[in-house]
């Protein structure tokens, strides 16, 4: 997941189990020492329904051995580890291990973050949705309500979006569909937060453009008649949803030329090449595209489909009456 990596997480453990009535913690962290962590569980169980439950040390040595003991056959130990360190919390009333119950904290929460990575990497984008919206639950509930994660948002939710989209190319029909709206749906997430970010502009818009397109494209030869303008309906009403993001687009970023070919391509979708703004951006575009394509000529004279659009730029959008007959004579002869 471009952009997001794993928090490493860093544990300082310092306790010591030698006071007067602390039996089953004090042999709890023997075995916690000597890393039989089930031992260690066992004796704390009982520690926190003796009289050691109001000793805070029980409970953040509780929450360490679960947290060691977390796996995915065991995966509510995890809540079980954050319930005991805000239980060390709550009996440690002179806040002596304020810091370290909140380091503790911290550092097991960041683990839903990180599942929201993992997850991502591996393809379990729904997964990784849910552990995300829970590491932002618990942190805000158990470590700090007024963070804003604005940022974090952002970068996570265009991450995602940007996921989705990779799904898109891969599927068709109903699916394909439903992978759309979802990652319009994350997109739409960041630009409620900052409306200038480029890629969900962009990736919005291409995402509508393609829907608009793949339904022209991908219409069956031998659809009936009466069914084609309902067809080309829903392919211009995803033309129309593309412009304004692209447009915007563009403006952020008036280099991006492939931004300026979705623009064209939608203005054609929607009224054909004598539109006016089809021809304004489709001209744009051959401005940008032609000298590229002279080098491409250049080094090699009989490429037809070069050749092709260049008769097609010196005849409609760049228009050059003496290029125009250079390169349909070649043509002709190639042809011939």
């Amino acid at each position: 997941m471009k952009g997001l990596k794993n928090i490493a997480l860093i544990v300082l453990v310092t306790l010591a189990y030698t006071g007067y009535g602390q039996q089953y913690t004090a042999k709890a962290y023997e075995f916690y020492q000597a890393q039989q962590f089930d031992s260690a569980k066992v004796w704390l169980d009982s520690a926190v329904v003796s009289n050691e439950r109001f000793n805070s040390q029980t409970w953040q040595l509780r929450g360490l051995v679960y947290r060691k003991l977390e796996s995915p056959e065991n995966s509510t130990y995890r809540d079980i580890s954050i319930e005991s360190f805000v239980q060390a919390r709550n009996v440690d009333s002179t806040d002596k291990y304020k810091e370290k119950i909140d380091g503790y904290l911290y550092n097991t929460i960041i683990r839903y973050y990180n599942d929201a990575v993992t997850s991502m990497n591996e393809g379990d984008l729904d997964g990784s949705e849910l552990a995300y919206s829970a590491y932002k639950n618990k942190y805000k509930k158990y470590i700090d309500a007024g963070f804003d994660f604005k940022t974090n948002d952002i970068e996570y939710y265009n991450a995602l979006g940007g996921n989705y989209l990779k799904m898109v190319a891969e599927l068709t029909g109903e699916e394909k569909a439903k992978m759309v709206a979802k990652g319009v749906h994350y997109y739409e997430i960041v630009l409620e937060y900052d409306p200038n970010q480029f890629m969900p502009n962009f990736n919005v818009g291409i995402m509508y453009y393609n829907q608009g397109a793949d339904l022209i494209m991908n219409m069956d030869p031998l659809t009936p008649i009466e069914d084609v303008p309902a067809i080309e309906a829903r392919a211009q009403e995803g033309f129309q949803k593309a412009l304004p993001y692209l447009q915007h687009a563009n403006k952020l970023d008036p280099s991006r030329t492939d931004v300026i070919e979705a623009i064209t391509g939608c203005y054609y979708g929607l009224w054909g090449s004598e539109n006016e703004d089809y021809i304004k951006y489709q001209t744009m575009l051959d401005e940008r595209n032609l000298p590229g394509l002279l080098e491409k000529i250049s080094a090699d004279p009989e490429n037809k489909t070069v050749l092709k659009e260049l008769i097609r730029i010196y005849s409609t959008t760049l228009k050059d009456e003496a290029q125009y007959k250079k390169y349909s004579e070649i043509l002709n002869k190639l042809e011939d």
